[in-house]
């Protein structure tokens, strides 16, 4: 190609090719790598670029810094207005910030951590259900509800891909989530879990539980492994019990492995945790002591 505007700054050639080359620019400090188009000199092969180039390279650069530190990227951006139906300036009006800032987010500029979080908040309906998911596990104390003991994701999380291996549809897992917990406190005083129940028309399950098994798809945790069907894509990490509780979870999934948790499907329609707590309402785990296993 060539371009009389144009002269190499090495050799002073006017020939030039467009091709993909490989960059590694700098943002905030750190170096990123990406192939964008520039021209190439024909006859020293060194590299120059326009202004439209130029554009492309930083916003590339930009997203690729994004990509790496799980941030939004300025597509990301730009779909989350467009699906608000929203102009640059009314997003930014929603978000509370100048419409420069938008214009600067869907083009080169990266958005710090917490402008992050806020326009994810803001527009993200997942992410602002598993925000308020996490705010109410953290401003809830241990009670009889939680089974003396504060949630943890990190051992719900290993809980269920432990038990996802042979209760492998929801409806099952649920159930064996419910006698892990209420056995373990029927056992010790406490839950393994800290997770809250309630009754629903398919028996006892884990409060919120479709935010919080969306939270292990989005983790990538799980994946669809057919129609109501989970898989486990990490092997659950049993250290994160302690000998009595991993005692208690080898129980219940020994119960499991024999029908698919079927049996305990229709034994928790039975338990007075489920006939004695109103629908939709959190169940006591004082109801432990009358397990019928």
């Amino acid at each position: 190609m060539s371009d009389k505007k144009m002269q190499c700054l090495q050799c002073e050639s006017k020939e030039f090719e467009e091709k993909n080359i490989r960059f590694a620019p700098e943002i905030k400090g750190e170096e990123v790598e990406v192939i964008v188009p520039a021209f190439v000199c024909a006859k020293c092969h060194a590299p120059l670029m326009d202004t439209a180039q130029m554009n492309i390279l930083r916003r590339a650069a930009a997203d690729q810094y994004r990509k790496i530190h799980g941030l939004l990227t300025s597509v990301d951006i730009v779909k989350l207005r467009t699906n608000l139906k929203m102009s640059q300036k009314a997003f930014a009006e929603y978000l509370g910030v100048g419409e420069a800032s938008v214009k600067r987010w869907e083009t080169y500029y990266v958005q710090e951590t917490v402008q992050n979080d806020h326009i994810k908040l803001k527009c993200d309906e997942k992410y602002a259900e598993l925000n308020a998911l996490e705010v109410k596990q953290k401003s809830h104390p241990p009670d009889i509800f939680s089974g003396l003991r504060r949630f943890s994701q990190e051992r719900f999380k290993h809980a269920v891909c432990y038990l996802i291996e042979f209760a492998k549809s929801p409806l099952f897992l649920n159930k064996a989530l419910f006698y892990l917990d209420f056995m373990h406190y029927k056992i010790s005083g406490h839950s393994i879990t800290g997770a809250r129940y309630v009754t629903l028309e398919y028996g006892p399950c884990p409060d919120q539980y479709q935010n919080l098994i969306q939270a292990l798809l989005d983790e990538k945790v799980l994946v669809q492994a057919g129609h109501h069907l989970l898989k486990s894509v990490i092997k659950a990490d049993l250290t994160v019990f302690d000998d009595a509780e991993r005692e208690t979870l080898e129980f219940v999934a020994n119960l499991v492995k024999k029908d698919g948790g079927k049996k305990l499907l229709k034994l928790s329609h039975e338990e007075l945790a489920y006939k004695k707590t109103p629908p939709f309402k959190l169940i006591s785990y004082e109801f432990a002591k009358n397990l019928k296993i």
